[in-house]
């Protein structure tokens, strides 16, 4: 056989498949795609086990402790000490020291080098040495190309079950321990040149195998081992194995996937290889390329902002229900992706891009509004709740919120569009936000003439324990003795409020937003924390 034929099947299997595409195409080798199939000849596969690790070096080389340590090593050999930078050499020394000195990957190298003569600047201390730093760096770059594959590959404790380092790549989704590149392809090559009867299936594709062996034991998290758990499968005997060529598939899920900071991502999109493999390297590039992952708080964050830029791209699509995996963890997380939740996303686009900044200090934790935002409706869940507390700590700690009230309008104009997007208030004008917010706006005003303003935050108090108790009628009855008391006539959008629960709290929270709008502080312009 001179070709072999893949297919895309499940989620783990296409992940699979996307990353063989992704390994070859790197390596600048032809690969043919058809629609849910992908056909590469059989020689693509000489030297693929280089092949393979180079593509993880390349694509995550700049996320890797040694680009970071030979950052620092540069850094420190251009700089000039004096005493306020004695902190920071200080950090910096640390650092490299730590890392060199604890990461199984620069083994070698510690034991080459006397990093005890790299100390940190005190009184004793004037000058830097800068020796060391220059023979640290030869090392490092002389053993560039290892050390950045091993970083890449790991290390999965096998007693435990889980990856011992935290920003690898490959132990995240492999067994390091049971992986073996090139006696993979080596079992393919026999595998197509093999002519005797095969009285097996294999598990995945159907295609004939020889023997039940190890099975998908080398899958974290998903299978286990089928030589051991014999109890595991029907009357102790197991029939779950898979052929050479799904297994070399398998092998290549880590490249499927974007993983950052220990955390993955891989949209599973089953209806074309093609726009699998584009939206999947568009949410690579845009997270391994982007200066805001550098600095991201949540690397989930990053991976969903990737998502929605590509969401933005998707509408000229005729699209379909989409998949999104996540490994996260040690775990494996899954979120569907509606029509109407893509294009409540795409039509909300402005709106979630003026939130990228903003968040929320609660108890001894930061939170990301977008982050939130996204996860929220990536699950399928409306945004009152989030709306009702950054209301709230907005009225009471002011100090937390790293937000002003045009945000928090948006927040209800994208709360707004996905509700209409799956169902809900179809009939509802679109501008009630807008109006709601205003008439709270000229409520304030009216209330503020009356020099009466310390009254209105006891009066956003009443209507948000109204708004979370879903309770019209201490909504309206509070609303109607706040226009009494200013003698100013009740807006008739107001009325609304009693046909829907999601009519009511989406009028409700836009009016409190208009109500507390001018309550200025340092922090109303959002900013990261």
């Amino acid at each position: 056989m001179s070709f072999i034929k893949i297919q895309l099947s499940d989620w783990l299997y296409n992940a699979g498949v996307i990353g063989l595409v992704n390994i070859l195409k790197h390596a600048n080798d032809q690969v043919d795609i058809n629609g849910q199939e992908v056909t590469i000849k059989t020689n693509v596969l000489a030297n693929f086990e280089a092949k393979y690790y180079k593509y993880f070096v390349d694509t995550y080389g700049k996320t890797m402790t040694f680009t970071k340590l030979i950052n620092r090593i540069d850094k420190l050999l251009n700089i000039e000490l004096d005493e306020s930078k004695e902190k920071e050499i200080g950090d910096d020394i640390d650092f490299i020291k730590s890392k060199v000195s604890n990461n199984s990957a620069y083994k070698g190298i510690k034991d080459k080098i006397d990093l005890k003569k790299l100390e940190k600047p005190s009184k004793k201390v004037t000058s830097i040495n800068k020796e060391i730093l220059e023979e640290l760096k030869y090392l490092l770059l002389e053993n560039k190309k290892e050390i950045l594959k091993s970083e890449c590959i790991g290390y999965y404790d096998q007693k435990s079950k889980t990856s011992k380092a935290p920003n690898a790549i490959i132990d995240k989704y492999i067994n390091t321990n049971m992986l073996d590149v090139g006696l993979g392809v080596n079992e393919v090559k026999e595998y197509l040149s093999n002519e005797e009867k095969l009285n097996f299936s294999c598990f995945q594709c159907g295609r004939g195998i020889q023997k039940i062996d190890k099975g998908l034991s080398f899958l974290n998290r998903m299978f286990f081992d089928t030589a051991r758990k014999t109890s595991h499968v029907w009357n102790f005997v197991s029939d779950i194995d898979i052929c050479p060529i799904c297994k070399i598939v398998y092998y290549c899920v880590p490249a499927g996937f974007t993983t950052v900071f220990g955390n993955g991502i891989f949209v599973n999109y089953n209806q074309s290889v093609e726009r699998a493999e584009k939206i999947n390297l568009n949410i690579r590039h845009e997270i391994l390329h982007s200066d805001e992952s550098k600095r991201i708080y949540n690397a989930f964050g990053t991976m969903i902002r990737s998502l929605h830029e590509k969401i933005n791209d998707s509408k000229k699509y005729d699209l379909a229900d989409i998949q999104i995996v996540r490994c996260e963890d040690d775990k494996y997380k899954f979120n569907l992706l509606s029509k109407n939740v893509l294009y409540a996303l795409y039509d909300s686009r402005d709106e979630l891009n003026s939130l990228l900044n903003t968040g929320f200090q609660e108890v001894n934790t930061y939170f990301r509004i977008y982050d939130e935002v996204m996860k929220n409706l990536l699950n399928n869940v409306n945004l009152f709740i989030l709306i009702h507390k950054v209301l709230v700590i907005k009225i009471s700690s002011p100090k937390d919120a790293k937000y002003n009230e045009s945000h928090i309008r948006n927040l209800i104009k994208i709360n707004f569009k996905y509700m209409k997007g799956v169902g809900y208030m179809e009939s509802t004008e679109k501008d009630i936000v807008k109006i709601s917010s205003s008439a709270g706006y000229y409520l304030r005003e009216a209330y503020k003439s009356k020099n009466s303003e310390n009254k209105l935050n006891g009066i956003c108090y009443r209507l948000l324990n109204a708004l979370k108790t879903s309770n019209k009628s201490m909504f309206m009855d509070t609303i109607l003795n706040c226009y009494l008391y200013t003698n100013k006539p009740v807006p008739t959008f107001i009325t609304e409020c009693l046909k829907d629960d999601n009519v009511f709290k989406t009028i409700g929270y836009a009016f409190v937003t208009g109500l507390i709008d001018g309550n200025k502080n340092e922090n109303t312009d959002g900013g990261d924390n």
